[in-house]
């Protein structure tokens, strides 16, 4: 599966799941493949290397996605499945420091406020789900 088809395919979904959700934050979903993930990634929002600091986690995707969806059960039971469905295996998560949450807040790119971000490695890919609004 490709990249273009699986960010079309995760956008659909969390657009649908924040559409549900009483917010007015919605979730931007973005796909590197890991072994040029770093530099794609700081090109693409035009900031260096070294402000991308990935925090390792024990976190499930669950347990991240409660902390953006206050633990709407349903939603992010739903999210979870439809996800396994088209991303296969081990899923990894990773967040940011507040220092790159507010270099890419400034940057004004994919939302007028970005709330919070975290990243999915999964087999060779890394999922850049981000949290903002456009008010």
């Amino acid at each position: 599966m490709d990249n273009k088809y699986i960010i079309g395919y995760l956008n659909g979904l969390m657009n649908m799941a924040s559409s549900i959700h009483n917010s007015p934050s919605y979730v931007k979903v973005d796909c590197y493949d890991k072994k040029s993930f770093k530099k794609e990634f700081c090109d693409f929002y035009k900031i260096s290397e070294d402000d991308l600091n990935l925090l390792e986690t024990n976190n499930s995707l669950e347990t991240t996605l409660h902390d953006w969806f206050y633990n709407e059960d349903k939603i992010i039971e739903s999210i979870i499945y439809w996800i396994n469905i088209n991303i296969k295996g081990n899923k990894k998560v990773y967040l940011s420091d507040e220092k790159l949450v507010n270099i890419l807040d400034s940057k004004r790119k994919d939302f007028y406020i970005l709330d919070d971000l975290f990243f999915l490695e999964c087999n060779n890919r890394i999922f850049v789900f981000l949290l903002g609004n456009n008010e």
